[in-house]
């Protein structure tokens, strides 16, 4: 994210970048970002700039009036401030905000760099005074709201003319040891963030992270053009929604590992939790795919691991998936509330679809040959279930109300029982009976969801439409399922119901979903459609109604997000669905378990949000 500054006679540009490196975990797992300012004269004429940023402990919680302490450190390689509650709770979380672990702000001394710890209007206004921080540090802890304590650094960039300086970097970061509470099969464990295989302490981990800056920005710009290249073959409008979907998907994982007998970090056991609302949740994981798929599928493998031996080993035999992990991360015990949940074959459908785009995308069909059990009795759920739905319903249904016997999700189900027989002919094995099944269910859904235009959103209600989106797994995976008649019907639906800001989820409401709408674009087999649904969604992103993260589901004519906290989720990775539909058999590359290497051409800038001051004067 950048944004640039008049200053007077100077431009200031201040970036953010979190630097993704999907071949390499340990780079990957880094809870740290950077913070880069440069300054340009726009005048030609000579000025003198320094810079100030500070941090306030309103990084560690949502409520400031919690105590907190810190310390500042310096040596000859790393200037670094911590903080933290004085009072913490492993895994907990208010909120959506976890709130425990240890704050970080840091720069590499050089000329010109000075710091210090205090009331912000006393760091502040000193900055304002002298340009510069007198380098000590304020020891009476308090709490996060009393005299506001802020850790700050300033640098002096001298006198500039019209060429630019060289950045100057801050790293900012908050790292929490153990990072998360897994349980499966009545055994807990507290898994540590990959990094931490490679690095004895943060401080080390944070030296290592600001020294190698360029290489982060050059390998990052390499992957975003890589990635414009691709996405622009699409339509240029695409590519500027696949850059903006990277920043918010990819910030919402951690690659973890857990602690041997020997007490020490087993970087082989290696797990990928998702989080943002509960834990692993089989609809954002089933969204997020493609993106996975496109960056690096064996992230999306270790994603699915920790739902597998849950199941694998609960007492708790429901013959479906459990819809995710945990209400609240990052507390991965186990689904509560879920269980309950009457979303039984949308998770189930998610997990076998999934599981059959990773084994389509990397030719490695072992996940299922390794937990045959689970995949046979989650196969046989679904060739009970499937075809009539009954009252269960879908994320989307929970949001926005759902109908009975929802065609949608039948399609989906359907999809994922012919996946299954795909996935056994590639082990091979004889999957002709979930086959021919599959290939029946579909023939009865088409005439039972006939309607006036498109496909009924319910059996029998010829007056109503779905937008049908999970027909975009059928053209995916290749499961040819479906006739070009019923991708042309769909086509001609779209056309004549996309909305400014997007194509509805159906007929009884005008709330649509940026992700499932990109789903739509893949199934239309009408080019002028498919960019018409595409720049809906660009639209939205450009009307500035909401001062949100990209959310999940909004108003396709009104353009507002509608649904509360439905914003800033994994699921937008979904709309890398284009990229992925005719991409074949990938081989991941780099080395995960490499640990302060170069890495390789394969990083993404993510947007982050950040509570950090930022002072220029010249």
């Amino acid at each position: 994210t950048i944004y640039t500054f008049g200053c007077g006679g100077m431009d200031v540009k201040v970036t953010f970048i979190n630097s993704i490196e999907p071949s390499d975990f340990t780079r990957l797992s880094l809870p740290f970002i950077y913070v880069s300012v440069t300054a340009t004269s726009n005048d030609g004429a000579r000025h003198s700039v320094q810079i100030y940023s500070d941090l306030s402990g309103e990084w560690l919680s949502a409520d400031s009036g919690k105590p907190m302490t810190w310390s500042t450190t310096k040596s000859n390689s790393l200037i670094l401030h911590t903080f933290s509650l004085a009072a913490q709770t492993q895994f907990q979380a208010t909120d959506n905000r976890v709130e425990y672990g240890l704050g970080y702000h840091a720069m590499i001394p050089s000329d010109g760099v000075t710091y210090q710890s205090g009331q912000d209007t006393v760091l502040r206004g000193g900055f304002r005074t002298g340009g510069a921080l007198n380098n000590t540090a304020d020891t009476n802890f308090r709490d996060i709201e009393q005299q506001w304590p802020c850790f700050a650094f300033a640098k002096n960039l001298g006198n500039i003319t019209d060429s630019s300086t060289a950045p100057v970097v801050f790293a900012v970061g908050l790292s929490r040891d153990p990072a998360i509470s897994y349980t499966a099969g009545g055994t807990q464990q507290s898994r540590s963030l990959f990094y931490r295989t490679q690095f004895s302490t943060d401080s080390d981990a944070i030296s290592f992270f600001l020294n190698d800056y360029e290489l982060a920005v050059s390998s990052a710009n390499n992957f975003d053009s890589k990635l414009s290249t691709a996405a622009s073959q699409i339509s240029g409008t695409y590519s500027d929604l696949a850059g903006l979907a990277a920043r918010q998907v990819a910030s919402h994982i951690e690659v973890t590992v857990s602690t041997g007998s020997d007490g020490k970090l087993n970087a082989s056991d290696v797990m990928v939790f998702m989080g943002n609302d509960g834990v692993n949740r089989m609809e954002e994981i089933y969204a997020s795919a493609p993106f996975w798929i496109y960056i690096n599928p064996d992230i999306l493998r270790l994603m699915l691991l920790p739902n597998i031996r849950w199941q694998q080993l609960s007492s708790t035999n429901t013959g479906y998936v459990a819809d995710d992990l945990g209400d609240t991360y990052p507390q991965a015990s186990g689904p509560g509330s879920s269980l309950l949940r009457p979303k039984a074959l949308e998770s189930t459908s998610n997990m076998m679809i999934t599981t059959a785009a990773l084994i389509k995308a990397t030719g490695n069909a072992a996940i299922v040959s390794e937990n045959a059990n689970l995949y046979k009795t989650w196969a046989d759920y679904l060739k009970s279930n499937t075809l009539i739905p009954g009252q269960q319903t879908t994320s989307d249904g929970v949001m926005v109300g759902a109908p009975s016997n929802d065609t949608n999700l039948a399609l989906k189900g359907i999809i994922a029982l012919k996946a299954y027989a795909d996935i056994l002919s590639t082990l091979g094995q004889d999957g002709s009976a979930y086959s021919d099944t599959a290939r029946s269910y579909a023939s009865q859904w088409q005439s039972m969801a006939e309607a006036n235009a498109g496909f009924a959103a319910s059996y029998g209600d010829s007056g109503s439409w779905s937008s049908c989106y999970n027909l975009f797994a059928d053209k995916w995976l290749k499961t040819g399922l479906f006739p070009e008649s019923v991708y042309s019907k769909m086509s001609e639906l779209y056309a004549s119901n996309i909305n400014k800001f997007g194509l509805p989820l159906g007929s009884r409401t005008t709330l649509t979903s940026p992700h499932w709408m990109i789903f739509a674009a893949g199934v239309t087999s009408d080019i002028t459609t498919r960019d018409s649904i595409i720049k809906a969604a660009q639209d939205y992103i450009q009307n500035g109604k909401d001062d949100l993260p990209w959310p999940s589901i909004y108003d396709s004519i009104g353009g507002n997000a509608t649904v509360a906290g439905v914003y800033n989720r994994p699921a937008i990775g979904g709309v890398y669905a284009l990229l992925v539909q005719d991409l074949g058999t990938t081989v991941s590359t780099g080395n995960p378990n490499s640990g302060g290497s170069n890495g390789s051409n394969s990083r993404v800038i993510v947007q982050s949000t950040n509570l950090i001051v930022i002072y220029i004067f010249s």
